[in-house]
């Protein structure tokens, strides 16, 4: 591809060289670099492209993007060379160009919000799958075709960078998809990443106090948030969220309405019942009344089943063939994983990792806990430390026993990390420190007894530990079973 087909969008000013020269890629990382690539210095948090032009040059590029000045003799004339205002933000313009737009050829659904993002994506994914749709996902569990992974770049935990988004459409579209579903992360959205996408359907689920250390105030949260609503066609809003007519008012389309508290919301659970395994409820809707059973417990599958009713509606599924599903859905790993011991007890895995995520789960689980409710969690460091002395106040309101552990330190102290939690649990409230994780995990399973639930909170279905610079392989999972399996019931 010509260079000049992919800039046409965008303004910049020609330094040296020429736009008609072609381009095999595009790459914003030095080591993705090839011959002939297309390389766009991008200034990030710890490293800046420009001081990579030199290592673009070795390995061949034809083009760089600039966006200062850079030393022209160190650069072959032949190059091209040209100079934007802001990199990161015409990147999504380039990708697009690039891949030739590959979203406008399935249908694609945003889902954003500060929890359920995973879980109402996966449900969404599973319906359409089992209804003999070819889906697209790509998230926080991995970019797959229908339950295969796909080869692509991830630098980031949820929404990828704009290129590589664009390339996993790309690759999405080969594979002849009809849907694909994505998680839209605020940080996304906030840095462009999913301009140039063509949303058919975005789905809102709620909003509550969360990466204020990415955006700074919790107002610039929700304005990221809204950004979604404002490209597509249609939109699908919690209504018993307290900003659903923030949500409502940026919607450039039509919209539909979900909720359990709401009544004057479009489509309405009533009737709820929840079991260890299991929710049911009645759907309410215009012209509609159906009974809805999902093999997941709690409140929050209600909410996410509603939201991927609604969706599913929307793409023209029957109610019997979206209910039919629902029947026979799974969690996605990492939430609400539950693992049962022989000796009679439960442990939950579960990536709650937020006040109102780990509320959400535990309150739900409390009202189905035989016997004690023990929790195993922590808080990851270089993250916001104000909700860390709340999630601390919220266990120790709902658990019998807590076990205050590292989840991801990162460059802080992990005991600092605990000392913050400490600093809200109540008075009287049962609990003890292991900064280990491993041992933390394994000391609430030799404490459990028959009818007792286990709740591992904030990791979920990941499969590692920062702490400091270092990556460790570390997965909650794995680590239950292990210890199950040398328990002395289970030999």
């Amino acid at each position: 591809m010509k260079l000049n087909d992919v800039i046409n969008n965008i303004d910049y000013e020609l330094i040296q060289g020429t736009e008609d020269t072609y381009i095999e890629s595009i790459s914003y990382h030095s080591k993705h670099i090839e011959q002939d690539s297309l390389f766009v210095c991008i200034k990030g948090q710890r490293t800046d492209g420009h001081d990579y032009i030199a290592q673009a040059v070795m390995k061949g590029a034809s083009a760089i993007i600039v966006e200062r000045k850079v030393a022209l003799e160190f650069i072959p004339e032949d190059l091209t060379v040209i100079q934007v205002d802001k990199a990161r933000s015409i990147l999504p313009s380039l990708a697009s160009q690039f891949y030739q737009y590959p979203s406008r050829d399935f249908r694609l659904v945003g889902v954003t919000g500060t929890n359920g993002k995973t879980s109402v994506s996966h449900m969404i994914s599973s319906i359409l799958q089992h209804a003999g749709r070819k889906v697209g996902s790509i998230g926080t569990l991995g970019n797959k075709v229908n339950e295969m992974d796909i080869e692509s770049r991830r630098t980031t935990p949820t929404t990828p960078e704009a290129l590589d988004l664009q390339d996993t459409f790309s690759k999405m579209k080969q594979s002849s998809v009809s849907d694909v579903v994505m998680e839209v992360s605020s940080m996304g959205l906030a840095l462009d990443r999913v301009n140039g996408c063509d949303f058919d359907i975005g789905v809102f689920m709620n909003l509550t106090q969360d990466h204020l250390d990415d955006h700074g105030t919790f107002d610039n949260y929700k304005q990221a948030k809204l950004k979604l609503f404002k490209s597509c066609p249609f939109s699908i809003i919690n209504a018993d969220d307290e900003h659903a007519h923030d949500f409502i008012d940026a919607s450039i389309g039509k919209y539909t309405t979900f909720g359990i508290t709401n009544g004057e919301a479009d489509l309405r659970a009533v009737s709820i019942t929840s079991t260890a395994s299991s929710v049911s409820f009645t759907l309410e809707g215009e012209n509609l009344t159906e009974e809805i059973s999902v093999p997941i417990p709690g409140e929050f599958t209600v909410y996410n089943s509603l939201a991927a009713i609604a969706s599913c509606l929307q793409m023209g599924l029957s109610i019997e063939k979206i209910k039919e599903a629902l029947a026979v859905v799974k969690s996605p790993e990492g939430r609400l994983q539950t693992i049962e011991s022989d000796q009679g007890f439960s442990v939950m895995i579960d990536y709650a990792n937020t006040p109102d995520a780990l509320e959400n789960v535990l309150s739900n689980i409390r009202a189905y806990t035989a016997g004690k409710l023990m929790v195993v969690f922590g808080c990851g460091g270089d993250k916001d430390p104000k909700k860390r002395a709340k999630m601390g106040q919220i266990a120790s309101r709902w658990c019998d026993h807590m076990i205050l552990t590292s989840d991801n330190p990162r460059s802080e102290n992990p005991s600092t990390i605990i000392q913050d939690i400490e600093e809200g649990v109540l008075l009287e409230s049962s609990y003890e420190v292991i900064e280990d994780r491993q041992k933390a995990i394994e000391r609430s399973i030799l404490l459990a007894e028959q009818g007792d639930i286990i709740l591992i909170a904030g990791k979920g279905h990941e499969t590692d530990q920062i702490i400091g610079e270092t990556v460790l392989p570390f997965n909650d999972v794995e680590v239950v079973k292990s210890r199950l399996a040398s328990s002395p019931a289970s030999s």
